[in-house]
């Protein structure tokens, strides 16, 4: 199954990419997409505790398991007047 993900703000910034398409051989779950991310982005696992999960534009919780072509996109904290 194919996932595109998508990172924002510090999260870009670590993975050096705004975007990524996964693949997966079996069901997949957010938190099995950020795994693979750390693989070549290292530097994005500090991130984790402080990030939001969404698929398909609706928080979700990071073991929600995804169907093929869903979209999931890693949030950090936003601050603002």
């Amino acid at each position: 199954m194919r996932i595109r993900v998508l990172l924002f703000a510090r999260a870009r910034e670590a993975y050096g990419k705004p975007e990524a398409a996964l693949r997966f051989d079996q069901p997949a779950t957010p938190a099995a997409c950020f795994e693979q991310l750390c693989v070549e982005a290292p530097r994005l696992e500090a991130l984790r505790p402080s990030l939001l999960v969404a698929v398909n534009e609706r928080y979700a919780e990071w073991e929600q398991e995804l169907l093929a072509d869903d979209e999931v996109a890693f949030i950090p904290p936003v601050s603002g007047g």
